[in-house]
């Protein structure tokens, strides 16, 4: 793959701050789109070109792009919590539609050669096809689904119209946040809780989901940058496997005990984490592995270990369970 100057939005996520490294470590010539949010979330990789814009600012966006003529845009931005969006669905909306409508336009405007777009596996919905290939009609059963499912039509739309080179990123969910210090989400918040209290408390135990490793998410798209076959396409990020949140827990609970001696409690309310929660998630990857060579790294085990180790490094100020505190874990 050659070098390319690339446009990076969202680059202070979870996922973007990890790819910007990886594309800046990597030798490309990479701009970080960013917007001030007051955590300061912006600092997680300081790409040295960092760019400041809101994605529903049509004449900054514009604007950036015309003056860098990236060859490839990597539109992450979005606001990306489900359950954010049933309470504030035209936020959600504005961003990550809007913001998808006015990065996109710009980039046919400048020619930009790849627009490689993070869609997202929410827009399946429940499905009777498991695991889901890109093909079936989709059930987005969220605001923040039904703003990425129209995103990916206006693509395919610009596309039909203009000859657009879109790439259509659909990710399956990943964990491994200890980049970005957040512990909120579902495997984070078991690692932590088991790390900190020695209890694992969570909500619905039922719910089947792919849980990928954030470096098999990143090198996704890395795989997919300049990539011809990967052009016009839509594109699952998937392991090969699914499991419960129970079932997932119990694996937390494993590694957990591996490296701390003893193994924390597991209990689940057994309420929705959110208004609507889909059964099972769970996407065929076989074009993935087609179109761009890729295949995941990390089973659910190993990646739960790499990702307890990463967060053992983060809280190490803290006392963890049990231990006496964090210079006597193993």
């Amino acid at each position: 793959m050659s070098l390319k100057r690339i446009l990076l939005t969202g680059a202070s996520g979870f996922i973007g701050s990890a790819l910007a490294e990886r594309l800046d470590k990597a030798g490309h010539d990479v701009y970080g789109l960013y917007r001030y949010v007051s955590d300061g979330r912006y600092d997680y990789y300081q790409l040295e070109r960092k760019l400041v814009a809101d994605l529903r600012d049509e004449v900054a966006i514009d604007d950036i792009v015309k003056r860098i003529e990236p060859d490839v845009v990597i539109h992450l931005g979005a606001i990306t919590p489900v359950s954010y969006s049933f309470i504030h669905p035209v936020e959600v909306t504005e961003v990550d539609y809007i913001g998808t409508v006015n990065i996109a336009n710009a980039a046919l405007e400048y020619g930009v050669e790849q627009f490689i777009f993070a869609s997202t596996s929410e827009v399946y919905g429940t499905q009777t096809r498991l695991p889901t290939p890109e093909d079936v009609r989709l059930h987005p059963d969220s605001p923040y689904a039904v703003a990425k499912a129209a995103a990916e039509e206006y693509l395919r739309q610009l596309d039909t119209v203009h000859e657009f080179n879109y790439t259509i990123i659909r990710p399956f969910n990943s964990f491994g946040r200890a980049n970005v210090r957040k512990k909120y989400f579902v495997v984070e918040r078991a690692i932590t809780q088991a790390l900190e209290t020695g209890k694992i408390n969570l909500y619905n135990s039922k719910p089947k989901r792919v849980f990928m490793f954030r470096d098999d998410h990143v090198d996704g798209y890395v795989k997919a940058i300049g990539n011809k076959k990967a052009y016009k396409q839509i594109i699952n990020l998937s392991t090969d496997e699914c499991y419960s949140i129970a079932e997932m827990t119990e694996i937390v609970a494993d590694v957990i005990e591996e490296k701390l001696g003893k193994r924390p409690s597991i209990s689940f309310d057994e309420r929705p984490d959110r208004p609507y929660e889909i059964p099972v998630l769970w996407g065929t990857n076989d074009k993935a592995k087609k179109l761009l060579g890729w295949e995941p790294k990390y089973d659910l085990r190993s990646g739960i270990k790499k990702a307890v180790e990463e967060w053992m490094k983060v809280l190490g100020e803290y006392r963890f369970w049990g231990t006496g505190g964090s210079d006597n874990r193993r």
